[in-house]
C-alpha cells in the first residue's frame, strides 16, 4: 500500500517539476533569450563591426561590400548566441532525462508550434528605431528553442559527429 502511494506522489512530483520547468523555460524563451541576443549583438557586432566598417569606409570600399560585411558580422554574433543556447540545453540534459520523455516532448513541440504561430500572425509594427520587430524576435525565439532542444536531447549525437569531423581532419 505504501509503495503505491510513493508512486503516486512521485508522479505528481514529476508533473509539478515539468510544469515548473515549462513555465521557467517559456519565460526564458520569451524574455531572456531575445534580450541576451540583442545585448550580445550590441556588444560584439557593434564594437567589432564599427571598427571593421570604419576601416572599409576609409579604404573606399563600395557600399554593397560594406553592407555584406555588416550582415556577416551580425550573423556571426547571432550564431555565437545560438551556440550559447545550445550549451545551456546541453547543461540541462541531465536534468531533463529525469522527466517523462513523451510529456516533455509534447511540451517542447507545443512551445515550437506557439512560436511558429507567432511568427506568421505577428504584425511588423516597429515601435522604436533600432529595436527588432516582433516577428524578428519570434524568429530568434524559434531558432533558439530548436538549438536548446538539440542541445538537450541530441547533444551526444552532435558530439559524435564533431568527433568524426576532428578525426577526419587529423588524417
Amino acid at each position: 500500500m505504501e509503495k503505491n502511494e510513493n508512486k503516486f506522489i512521485s508522479k505528481v512530483k514529476g508533473f509539478l517539476i515539468l510544469v515548473l520547468f515549462t513555465l521557467i523555460y517559456f519565460f526564458f524563451q520569451k524574455t531572456i533569450y531575445p534580450v541576451l541576443g540583442l545585448l550580445f549583438w550590441l556588444v560584439f557586432a557593434m564594437s567589432s563591426g564599427g571598427i571593421i566598417l570604419n576601416a572599409l569606409e576609409f579604404l573606399n570600399f563600395p557600399q554593397e561590400v560594406i553592407s555584406i560585411v555588416a550582415i556577416v558580422i551580425s550573423g556571426i554574433a547571432l550564431i555565437m548566441v545560438l551556440m550559447l543556447v545550445f550549451y545551456l540545453g546541453y547543461l540541462c540534459s541531465k536534468f531533463l532525462k529525469k522527466i517523462n520523455k513523451t510529456v516533455l516532448g509534447g511540451v517542447m513541440i507545443a512551445i515550437l508550434i506557439y512560436f511558429l504561430y507567432k511568427i506568421f500572425t505577428e504584425t511588423d509594427e516597429d515601435t522604436t528605431m533600432f529595436a527588432p520587430t516582433a516577428r524578428e524576435v519570434h524568429i530568434f525565439c524559434t531558432t533558439s528553442h530548436i538549438f536548446y532542444t538539440i542541445g538537450a536531447f541530441y547533444s551526444d549525437k552532435v558530439k559524435k559527429i564533431l568527433d568524426r569531423i576532428k578525426f577526419k581532419r587529423k588524417k
